[in-house]
């Protein structure tokens, strides 16, 4: 019996795909989730000013993974597809909140860094990306959606 996997709604995907790379604990986690969200070539503005996709990868880490974990609410979103009832392409806008608690302790209390962002995507399929080769009647799934335009607004502010 054949099964028909459903990719994720572009607002779907996006939300997960943004709360994997905020909610990341370890390198390794955060350069997965990373590359899965974001087109090698991407053009990327973050507050106004254009960057390089590891310039936003290096913002997006900080010094390092000190983070015990993290919660993240989108509070408004909106999705157009490229196509009337698309899921493969289109632009997609987020609003969310992040809260990110850091193993850093002072006063009994762990360093939290409020993130308040606006960010507007433009997702579509990858060509440079090849579906994983898989051995003759073994049945996979890829999803080669990633963002190729990022325009964000963000305010990460840090309490002690």
């Amino acid at each position: 019996m054949a099964v028909n996997i459903v990719l994720p709604p572009l607002k779907t995907w996006a939300e997960n795909q943004l709360s994997l790379i905020i909610k990341a604990t370890s390198s390794t986690a955060f350069n997965s989730a990373f590359d899965a969200f974001l087109s090698k070539n991407a053009t990327i503005t973050l507050n106004g000013k254009h960057i390089s996709r590891e310039e936003y990868k290096t913002k997006l880490q900080g010094e390092g993974f000190d983070e015990a974990g993290a919660t993240v609410h989108f509070s408004g979103a909106v999705e157009v597809p490229s196509e009337p009832n698309s899921i493969q392409a289109g632009v997609v806008g987020l609003f969310y909140n992040a809260t990110i608690a850091e193993n850093i302790v002072i006063r009994d209390a762990p360093v939290q860094s409020n993130i308040t962002s606006s960010i507007n995507l433009v997702i579509e399929e990858d060509k440079s990306l090849s579906p994983p080769h898989l051995p003759p009647g073994v049945h996979g799934f890829f999803d080669g959606r990633r963002v190729s335009v990022l325009n964000q607004v963000i305010l990460d502010a840090r309490n002690n």
